[in-house]
């Protein structure tokens, strides 16, 4: 296996909230010469200096081509696509790739508890396979564990509900938890692929911070003064039960899935507060109190 840096880059979901941050990370850095997976139908404009390769990606054949000559591949793809993931693995490897970044970027899935909830089933799945493949072919791998986005879980009511100003906190919100923003996810995606040797067959974790869901609803409360809060206490354990229930009924509702995520990220029996974590080998510095003030005021301000 080859440790130096990787330079041709291959991106699947470089259009997402998450892939287009990895994009612009890597682009602007000048180290990769990147490559960007699309639809055939796609008519998205990315920056000049990036690589545009359509295909079918139902194809193994139309895949292997694109990847043809690529040293990694970065997958950004939504949760709902991570079952494509399995083909664009095996186009990978039949394309001669050396290094695969899967769509993980969220709680961490070596822990027991949160690898046994059926919302992170397909993820599971990609872990296993590349173990297996890793074990038999050139392929390696790293996962790469961030837990909660900050500022797009503000923007989108993860932590609580800035317009409505109503809150829901898990298991009493005391809880710290490690998140990270997505700039500092794909400041991890280029550091990994600068840093091939540290980061092989391996789960790397990085975080901004550790914050509770009740220090972050205070950033917020001090945000709209004299303004009365709708707070509610809920238990992520009966959520749990009520999720697991419906699965095995067969009545999935938009909640469900969602639910067992909430339960992932706030119950402090799912490992969401980092306690080892790899920042000093991809560079990344935590942020301070300060920092998190301008976050929180910044996704009010949006509001």
């Amino acid at each position: 296996m080859s440790h130096a840096a990787y330079k041709k880059i291959a991106l699947a979901g470089a259009t997402g909230t998450l892939g287009s941050v990895i994009l612009k990370e890597l682009h602007e850095s000048g180290l990769f010469e990147v490559t960007v997976l699309v639809r055939e139908s796609s008519v998205q404009n990315f920056p000049e200096g990036v690589k545009v390769a359509k295909v079918n990606f139902e194809s193994l054949d139309s895949l292997a081509e694109a990847l043809a000559g690529q040293e990694a591949l970065v997958s950004a793809l939504a949760t709902l696509a991570i079952s494509v993931q399995k083909l664009l693995i095996d186009a990978a490897v039949k394309a001669g790739v050396k290094r695969i970044i899967p769509s993980e970027f969220g709680v961490d899935l070596i822990n027991p508890k949160a690898r046994a909830l059926p919302v992170y089933a397909g993820k599971v799945e990609i872990q296993n396979y590349l173990g297996d493949l890793a074990a038999k072919t050139i392929i390696s791998y790293t996962l790469i564990f961030n837990g909660p986005f900050l500022d797009s879980g503000l923007a989108r009511g993860l932590f609580f509900n800035f317009k409505e100003r109503k809150a829901q906190l898990f298991d009493g919100g005391d809880q710290p938890i490690s998140v990270s923003r997505l700039a500092t996810v794909g400041k991890a995606v280029r550091r990994v692929l600068t840093h091939p040797r540290e980061t092989a067959d391996r789960a790397v974790r990085v975080k901004d911070i550790d914050v509770s869901q009740k220090q972050l609803l205070e950033l917020a409360q001090k945000l709209t003064p004299g303004e009365k809060w709708d707070v509610q206490l809920v238990d992520t354990a009966e959520l749990e039960r009520e999720a697991l229930q419906q699965i095995k009924e067969n009545n999935i509702g938009p909640l469900t899935m969602y639910n067992l995520v909430r339960r992932a990220i706030f119950s402090p029996e799912f490992g969401n507060k980092f306690e080892n974590v790899h920042n000093e080998v991809l560079g990344i510095r935590e942020i301070t109190t300060q920092d998190l003030e301008e976050i929180v005021h910044s996704a009010f301000v949006s509001k």
